[in-house]
């Protein structure tokens, strides 16, 4: 791909982009609105090409398979058991793992189970001893077997498309009742099997603060002492570029905090780090970034202590490594803003939502039923 004229990106290894500013070969017409363009996303033995000329496109495939075996597949439908559907009229792409959710299902004997409505009930910590006869086909050697199979498939399927749901704790030692409520996730997934993550969503309605900002923003939150074991919080973060969700996390602090404010402080700090490689892959492309690049945030007192130029007493045991988000907010690169806990969609990832509310952020999120 280097010798096609094409250059690795730094920010994810991944990804190959080709810019030209005159036709590669003499079969390619420039477009007339700017340079010729590709983008290749390798995963494996698989990639996925877009571009904006299809001679450009027939060009390279004829190129590649000169020293590759190349199968081409045209305009795929299809990419690592992701189904992709275009609907060119409305500027909108959905991107749905149905098929691989009704193998799960079919794969668990659960294809005709009772629905839920939410993917957990309880905290992962507080889960009741499970009853004596619950999961008979199942004896107790097979259990962390069977829970690791089951959310290594979940995490698949988080990762992708269902950023709806998470159950990634408890891997090393799960019990009976870990495994059951691995479980009432798929009954969640029996019942919302249609969902599908859109690209190219109506303007979000968010409240007056942030206003402009839903084309491209980050939300990010925290759940203070969450673990009664360990007292570690859960940061959570959600990136939108174009109205478009694309980057969400939800994971386990490694710092113990000491009050809600600093498990905020440290959930927007990690939620930093994630931004930059944004930033950096958008500048990368030539595509357009915010500056000041907001980042949203529904605590006050953490939003005081970033914008803080100094050090206070209540701040002066966390590692100076942290501070480091002090020095892009001052320097004016993004901008902090606060957002009604109401309408913080990263809640999503790191708290137990009832249905109304749960409901409600998974569609702000971009998943909708087609």
């Amino acid at each position: 791909m280097i010798r096609l004229g094409m250059m690795r990106c730094e920010v994810d290894h991944a990804v190959f982009y080709g810019r030209w500013s005159s036709p590669p070969d003499t079969s390619i017409l420039m477009p007339p609105d700017g340079d010729l363009i590709l983008l290749v996303l390798v995963h494996v033995d698989d990639g996925l090409a877009v571009m904006n000329s299809i001679p450009l496109y027939t060009w390279f495939i004829a190129e590649l398979s000169k020293e590759l075996e190349v199968v081409d597949l045209g305009l795929v439908s299809m990419f690592l058991v992701i189904c992709i559907h275009c609907d060119r009229p409305h500027c909108k792409i959905y991107l749905s793992q149905k098929s691989f959710v009704t193998d799960l299902l079919d794969t668990w004997n659960m294809t005709n189970c009772h629905p839920s409505q939410i993917p957990l009930r309880q905290k992962l910590h507080e889960l009741p001893v499970s009853p004596p006869n619950s999961l008979p086909d199942v004896c107790d050697s097979n259990i962390k077997l069977n829970f690791q199979h089951l959310v290594g498939s979940l995490l698949y399927l988080t990762i992708c498309t269902r950023l709806d749901m998470a159950l990634g704790q408890y891997n090393a030692s799960p019990t009976r009742a870990h495994l059951l409520a691995a479980k009432g996730i798929l009954r969640y997934l029996a019942g919302t099997s249609d969902l599908s993550l859109t690209f190219g969503m109506d303007q979000l309605d968010l409240s007056a603060p942030v206003q402009g900002f839903a084309m491209c923003c980050g939300l990010t939150d925290a759940d203070w002492a969450t673990d009664e074991k360990d007292r570690c919080s859960i940061s959570g973060y959600c990136f939108y570029f174009l109205n478009s969700l694309i980057s969400w996390s939800s994971n386990k602090q490694k710092t113990v905090s000491l009050s809600s404010t600093e498990s905020e402080y440290y959930a927007m700090t990690h939620a930093m780090k994630e931004v930059l490689r944004i930033c950096l892959f958008l500048t990368i492309h030539r595509l357009p970034v915010p500056c000041p690049f907001p980042l949203l945030c529904d605590n006050q007192s953490a939003l005081t202590l970033i914008e803080s130029k100094s050090i206070s007493s209540r701040s002066k045991h966390i590692d100076i490594w942290y501070h480091f988000i002090h020095n892009h907010v001052s320097e004016g690169s993004f901008q902090t803003n606060w957002i009604p806990t109401s309408d913080m969609m990263a809640d999503i990832f790191i708290k137990l939502l009832l249905p109304p509310l749960f409901l409600k952020h998974h569609n702000a999120l971009g998943l909708i039923s087609l």
